[in-house]
């Protein structure tokens, strides 16, 4: 590698356009305490949205605690997240503000604050800032490897072209899979609609309905019974998962933590998981096994919020943020329990704070009708046949979803190292 200061094209970084190491074209923001700036815009890490360089949520102000320190920047400067869960964090500043520290917040000098960054933002980029994270609980990388990085600096016009460019190619990208999205959306409240039609008995109008006292339920079946959740099945409680027991595979036991709810490949079972445990382990730990055909769901934070129900296939394990809800199999199927609780909105049924929360003393009250077992098996097989149709639907979309995304990665590595010719673009 060469020596600090060389900006040479080397034969490590030979490419269409010369490099020169990040620290040597930018100055890098210190952070302070707030002070009397604690009104300005506050930048999280949650509001960067990850690979778009866009900002999305709510933001807030910066706390007048002067004890708190926060990063300051201005427009034009960018922000880059070093937390590894929060990497493909970039941002440029359209206006002044401030930032939590665990964004490096970085000044161009030589280089034209667009360019840079999408120069952040290519997948090299944050694919090698990636492997020199470290730390336990939050890995994080650090400006003395990131600031020795080599970016690529054409001239300043060329810097301009290559951004003006991206910023319309990407555009155009970021259309298309917006579109996509929001037929995404648009199926799952289909089937959603499907689900509480059926499992509130509103598919069948000529059988005999009658009120049961619950509101947002309306009219079931007169010959369904109602009840808790507790009156049908027991509830399961998470357990904390340390860090020294993580990334670990080919143990027994599965264990889910809450963002494995998302990995499912049909919406209904619990996927692969990246962390394994013994039984041994799982005494250790104090965790209870879920047997399979359990019902999990997260209890706590944003995750509540997406109302995402799987079923588990195999005797588990689940972390904290999770409950388990295992149905008595003589009076309640899994599937029923499954398409039942996925009618129930938790957002509108947590406790009210900053950290949405369900106790499991409230998830134990929640209401539950039932019809016998063999209704319950002939309405979730038919529930089966019209979700899978639209899982296959669901499935399609977000393969061209994840194409398109590759391919706005792809060009933006490709034209901010001049593998992409851009002065003759439209």
């Amino acid at each position: 590698m060469s020596p600090a200061g060389d900006d040479r094209v080397t034969a490590q970084t030979a490419l269409p356009y010369p490099t020169k190491r990040l620290k040597h074209i930018v100055s890098l923001r210190q952070s302070r305490a707030n002070g009397n700036g604690g009104e300005s815009p506050y930048i999280g890490l949650e509001n960067i949205e990850p690979w778009t360089g866009k900002l999305f949520g709510s933001l807030s102000t910066a706390t007048k605690d002067d004890s708190v320190q926060s990063n300051v920047f201005s427009s034009g400067d960018v922000l880059f997240g070093k937390l590894r869960p929060y990497l493909a964090k970039v941002w440029v500043a359209e206006f002044a503000g401030r930032s939590t520290t665990e964004c490096l917040v970085m000044k161009p000098v030589e280089v034209e604050s667009r360019f840079l960054g999408y120069a952040c933002l290519s997948r090299d980029f944050i694919d090698a800032v990636n492997a020199s994270t470290f730390g336990s609980k939050m890995p994080r990388a650090e400006w003395g490897f990131i600031g020795n990085m080599h970016v690529p600096v054409p001239h300043r016009r060329r810097q301009c072209a290559v951004a003006d460019y991206l910023d319309r190619e990407t555009a155009k990208l970021d259309e298309l899979v917006a579109a996509k999205e929001r037929v995404l959306e648009l199926l799952a409240d289909r089937r959603q609609v499907i689900i509480a039609a059926a499992v509130t008995g509103g598919a069948k109008p000529k059988v005999r309905h009658c009120t049961f006292g619950v509101p947002w339920l309306g009219e079931i079946p007169a010959h369904w019974k109602l009840g808790r959740l507790k009156d049908f099945g027991s509830l399961i409680a998470g357990a904390g998962f340390p860090h020294e027991f993580q990334g670990v595979l080919g143990e027994t036991l599965p264990f889910y933590k809450v963002g494995d709810l998302s990995t499912s490949k049909d919406n209904r079972r619990m996927g692969e998981s990246s962390n394994t445990v013994s039984y041994e382990t799982a005494a250790r730990l104090r965790a209870h096994v879920v047997p399979s055909g359990a019902i999990v769901y997260a209890k706590i934070g944003a995750a509540l919020l997406l109302n995402r129900r799987r079923i588990t296939a195999v005797p588990c394990v689940i972390d904290n943020n999770m409950t388990a809800y295992l149905p008595h199999k003589e009076k309640l199927t899994s599937r029923w329990a499954f398409y039942w609780t996925s009618i129930l909105d938790f957002g509108m049924l947590a406790n009210p704070g900053a950290v949405p929360s369900l106790s499991e003393g409230v998830q134990a009250q929640l209401p539950i009708a039932i019809p016998s077992v063999t209704e319950q098996r002939a309405i979730t097989d038919y529930l089966d046949r019209e979700t899978a149709r639209l899982n296959t639907l669901e499935v399609k979309i977000q393969g061209t979803i994840t194409l398109l995304k590759e391919r706005r990665a792809s060009l933006i590595a490709g034209a901010v190292t001049g593998q992409v010719d851009v002065r003759n673009a439209a």
